[in-house]
C-alpha cells in the first residue's frame, strides 16, 4: 500500500488540487476554460502515472525481493500498480468538480468506489467458497482494482453527459500545463517528502524505543497501539475539517480572482474560530472518554492514555488542514510546502533525540508541538498575505 501511496502522490496529488484551483478561477469567465484545465491535467497526470506504474510492474519481482524483502508479494504489486492510472483519472475529474463546487459528484463517486470494492471482495469470496477454493490476498487486491475501475467508469460517464460549451477557450495546452505545473510541483514535493519522512518515522520509532530499553516485541507493540488504535480514533473527526478544506480551496481561489479580499479575510477568521471551537469540543470529549474508549472498545488501557493525550491535537489538526487549504487556494503552495516540512522535521527531531531518553511520551509531545507550530505558522502566514494585499 505505501507503494500505491507514493505513486498517487507523485502522479496526482498536486495536479488534482491545481485543477480544482484553476477551474474555480476560470468558472466565473467560461466553463470552457475549466475543461481545458481538466484535459491538460489528465494528460499530465496519466503520463506521470504510467511513467511510475510501468517500471514498477516490470520490476515487481526485484522490488518485492530487494525493497520489501518478501518475494511472494510480487503478484500483489503487479495488481496494485494498475490502480495508479485509474486514480489519476478520477483524481483529476474530482478536482474539476470540486472547482465547480459540485461536491455531490465526487462524494457519490467515492461511495460507489467503496461499495463496489467491498461488494466485489464479498462476491469473489462467496464464489470461491462455493467451489471449495481458498480466498487469498490476491483476490482482495483484485477487489481494490475493481472498485477503482468502477469509480473511473462513473466519473467518465458523468463527464461525458455534460453539455459541451459553445464558447471557445483561448488557452493552449502549453500555457495551461505551465500554470498547472507551477502550482502542482510544490504540492507534489510536499506529499512525497511527507510520505518518505513518514516511512522513516515508522522505521525509527521502534528502533529508538529499543534504545530506550524496550525489547523489539514491546517496541512494536507500543507503536502498534499508537498507530492502529489511538491515531484512527483521534483522527476520525478530521473528516469534518477535510470536507470543509476541500470546498474552501475553490471558493477562496474564485474570490481571489474576483478581488474579494474582504471575503477571504472573513473566511480566514470564521475558519480559525470554528476550528478552535469544534476542535476543543472533541479534545474534551477524548480527555473525558478516552480511558473508556481504550478499555471498552480496544480493551487496552495504554490506548486510552494515548487517546487522552492525542485528543489535544484536534483543534490544531482542524486549523492546519483549513489554513493550508486557504493558502493553496491563494496559490501559496510553497508556503504549505515549507510549513509541512517544518512540522515533519520537528516531529522527527523528537524521535531521534527524545525517545531514547524519555520513551514514547517524547514522541507524543513532539506530535503535539509540531502540529501546533505548523498550524499557527499557516494561520500567521495567511494574515501576512492578507495584510500585504490590503496595503
Amino acid at each position: 500500500m505505501p507503494l500505491l501511496g507514493v505513486g498517487v502522490a507523485f502522479a496526482n496529488s498536486g495536479i488534482h488540487t491545481a485543477i480544482s484551483k484553476y477551474v474555480a478561477s476560470a468558472s466565473s469567465n467560461s466553463k470552457a476554460f475549466g475543461k481545458v484545465y481538466l484535459k491538460t491535467g489528465l494528460i499530465i497526470s496519466l503520463s506521470l502515472g504510467l511513467a511510475y506504474a510501468t517500471p514498477v510492474y516490470i520490476l515487481s519481482d526485484a522490488i518485492a525481493a530487494n525493497i520489501f524483502h518478501q518475494a511472494t508479494i510480487a503478484p500483489l504489486l503487479r495488481i496494485l500498480v494498475l490502480c495508479v492510472p485509474l486514480e489519476c483519472i478520477h483524481g483529476c475529474i474530482n478536482g474539476y468538480y470540486y472547482g465547480l463546487q459540485k461536491a455531490a459528484i465526487p462524494s457519490a463517486g467515492q461511495c460507489i468506489e467503496q461499495l463496489v470494492r467491498v461488494g466485489s471482495v464479498f462476491g469473489i469470496y462467496f464464489i470461491l467458497t462455493e467451489r471449495g477454493l481458498p480466498f487469498t490476498k490476491t483476490h482482495a487486491m483484485i477487489g481494490l482494482v475493481i472498485g477503482e475501475a468502477a469509480a473511473t467508469l462513473y466519473y467518465i460517464t458523468i463527464l461525458s453527459l455534460e453539455r459541451s460549451s459553445t464558447s471557445q477557450a483561448p488557452k493552449n495546452l502549453v500555457t495551461t500545463a505551465g500554470q498547472l505545473f507551477q502550482m502542482a510541483y510544490p504540492l507534489t514535493a510536499t506529499r512525497l517528502s511527507l510520505t518518505f519522512l513518514s516511512s522513516f518515522e515508522n522505521i525509527m520509532i521502534p528502533l529508538r524505543l529499543v534504545a530506550f530499553g524496550l525489547n523489539k516485541t514491546q517496541a512494536l507493540s507500543v507503536y502498534g497501539i499508537y498507530s492502529g488504535m489511538a491515531v484512527p480514533m483521534v483522527f476520525f473527526p478530521t473528516v469534518l475539517s477535510n470536507s470543509i478544506a476541500v470546498m474552501l480551496l475553490p471558493s477562496i481561489s474564485k474570490a481571489k480572482e474576483e478581488g474579494r479580499n474582504k471575503y477571504i479575510q472573513h473566511a480566514i477568521l470564521i475558519s480559525f474560530f470554528s476550528c478552535m471551537l469544534l476542535g476543543f469540543m472533541f479534545s474534551f470529549f477524548f480527555y473525558f472518554f478516552g480511558g473508556y474508549i481504550g478499555e471498552h472498545i480496544f480493551e487496552n488501557h495504554v490506548a486510552g492514555i494515548y487517546i487522552k493525550t492525542l485528543g489535544w491535537l484536534c483543534p490544531f489538526l482542524f486549523l492546519g488542514v483549513t489554513m493550508n487549504s486557504i493558502l493553496n487556494g491563494l496559490g501559496k503552495t510553497k508556503d504549505t510546502f515549507c510549513i509541512s516540512i517544518l512540522g515533519a522535521l520537528l516531529r522527527l527531531s523528537f524521535i531521534l533525540f527524545g525517545i531514547h531518553r524519555l520513551g514514547f511520551r517524547a514522541f507524543l509531545l513532539g506530535v503535539l508541538i509540531s502540529q501546533i507550530s505548523s498550524s499557527f505558522a499557516a494561520y500567521l502566514r495567511l494574515l501576512y498575505h492578507c495584510n500585504k494585499a490590503d496595503a
